[in-house]
């Protein structure tokens, strides 16, 4: 039984959007602490997008731009380059020296790169690109963090959302071939969520992020969900988060066989966020298959442009 691939890129776009704070806080503390979090966080993103476009199509990874305050001393603002990697690459190293550079040229302030590494073999870890020539030396050196290195408990024991994201990436990771497993983690994980004491937006939140990352086939999902339920009621007394999530409805109409009604939803829900649909995405669309349709209707939340869509399409479909 092949499960719906993850989606990595999107998880972690939106933690990052979502939850800056507790990114750096857990991942780059040095960095979080030298951040005055009373002024206002600036995303930048289309100008990273204009910085390097030819980077930007089929794209498997997130990359950010951030303007942040700091607490002490000149200048009084940073840019944040952050890129979360879940593929080895071979030029990620160039890659971050090439973007550093080039941020640095436009903007003509610091510039303060960190990375991301969400990929499974344990001794790909780049953290320097540079080069020397006649006495003329270049180095960039960025602090880099493994998601498969940090310790288990020291990630169950934080209450942070990107600690939790963390370990349902190191999850579907693992269970990737094993779709009961993944059934039998995706429920534990959200049980522990419970039991730290998130609040409702929070665990809303995280919901979402673990439906990226943690996809079941229709008839598991549909599992997923009522085991999520008796935890709710085991935990909480009630049933409060769970079946509040339109992507359950979307999960039971699929399970059910009624494919083509959804997907008019989901063309329904696309024109709403991006605008009218061309033909051709029409056309692609229509011819997903169940599980894909149900991919889609989750990753179409974080979606903001015709560009989104047709990048998910290349990744997704045939």
């Amino acid at each position: 039984m092949d499960l719906p691939p993850s989606d990595f890129d999107g998880a972690w776009k939106s933690a990052l959007h979502q939850y800056f704070g507790p990114f750096l806080e857990l991942f780059f503390p040095q960095a979080h602490a030298a951040i005055d979090w009373n002024k206002p966080v600036a995303f930048r993103e289309t100008e990273l997008q204009q910085i390097a476009p030819e980077d930007q199509a089929g794209k498997q990874r997130v990359d950010t731009l951030v303007q942040v305050t700091q607490r002490s001393g000149a200048p009084t603002w940073v840019l944040v380059h952050v890129e979360i990697q879940s593929q080895r690459d071979g030029s990620f190293a160039e890659r971050m020296f090439r973007y550093h550079a080039r941020i640095f040229d436009r903007a003509r302030q610091p510039v303060v790169s960190l990375a991301v590494l969400g990929d499974e073999e344990p001794q790909w870890r780049p953290t320097e690109f540079g080069y020397g020539l006649w006495g003329c030396d270049l180095l960039l050196r960025f602090p880099v963090v493994k998601l498969q290195a940090v310790p288990q408990a020291s990630l169950e024991a934080v209450r942070n959302p990107l600690a939790t994201l963390t370990l349902l990436h190191r999850d579907a990771q693992a269970t990737r071939h094993n779709p009961q497993e993944r059934l039998v983690r995706k429920v534990a994980r959200y049980r522990a969520l419970l039991r730290q004491g998130y609040n409702a937006e929070d665990v809303r939140m995280l919901i979402r992020l673990m439906e990226h990352v943690m996809r079941l086939t229709p008839d598991l999902a549909l599992a997923a969900r009522d085991a999520m339920r008796q935890v709710e009621q085991e935990e909480l007394g009630m049933e409060t988060f769970v079946t509040s999530f339109e992507e359950i409805g979307l999960a039971k109409g699929l399970a059910k066989g009624r494919a083509e009604g959804q997907i008019e939803i989901i063309m329904r829900q696309l024109e709403r966020k991006i605008g009218t649909l061309p033909a051709e995405a029409q056309g692609r669309i229509s011819a997903l298959s169940i599980a894909q349709a149900l991919a889609l209707s989750e990753a179409l939340l974080d979606f903001s442009s015709l560009a989104d869509l047709t990048a998910w399409l290349d990744a997704h479909s045939a």
